[in-house]
C-alpha cells in the first residue's frame, strides 16, 4: 500500500463522467455544500431534540461549466427534465487526477437531475470562451479518497 499523500493536490487536473454521456469537457466544478439536518421541532430542550431527531443530509447543487460546442447533451438532459414529471437522474463522477495522470480521489453524486441551465453572454468586443453551465440537484453523495 503506498504511503498517504501529505502535499495538497492542485485543482486543475480532473475529469467529469456523467452516465450516458460520451464526454463532458468540464472546465469548472463547483461542489455542493452538504450539511446534516434534523427533523426535530423546536419544542423542548436542545439535548432532547437532538437525541430524538432523525438526521438527514441536505445537499446543495452541483455546478458544472464547460466551453460551448456543438454537443447538445447537456441541453437535451435539461430539456428532458423540464418537460418530464419524473426526470431521469444520472450518476455524476468527479475524478481528481494526480500529477502522474492517475486517478487520485473521486466524488460520486447519485440521482443527479438538472435544476438550472445557462449559456454565458455574447460579447462582440471580447475574446472569452462561451460557456454552458448545468446546475444539478443531487440525491446522494460519496467521497472516495485514494486509489481504489
Amino acid at each position: 500500500m503506498p504511503p498517504e499523500r501529505r502535499d495538497p493536490f492542485t485543482n486543475i487536473r480532473f475529469r467529469v463522467e456523467i452516465d450516458g454521456m460520451k464526454g463532458t469537457g468540464v472546465l469548472e466544478v463547483v461542489f455542493p455544500e452538504v450539511q446534516i439536518a434534523t427533523d426535530a421541532d423546536t419544542a423542548g430542550d436542545a439535548a432532547h431534540r437532538l437525541a430524538s431527531a432523525t438526521l438527514t443530509a441536505q445537499y446543495g447543487h452541483l455546478t458544472l461549466r464547460r466551453g460551448l460546442t456543438t454537443s447538445d447533451e447537456w441541453y437535451k438532459w435539461w430539456d428532458e427534465a423540464r418537460r418530464s414529471k419524473a426526470p431521469r437522474g444520472r450518476t455524476v463522477k468527479v475524478v481528481l487526477i494526480d500529477e502522474h495522470g492517475a486517478d487520485a480521489n473521486r466524488w460520486v453524486f447519485g440521482d443527479s437531475r438538472p435544476f438550472r441551465y445557462h449559456v454565458s453572454s455574447l460579447n462582440a468586443i471580447g475574446e472569452g470562451i462561451l460557456t454552458e453551465t448545468l446546475e444539478l440537484a443531487v440525491g446522494g453523495f460519496e467521497a472516495i479518497y485514494g486509489r481504489r
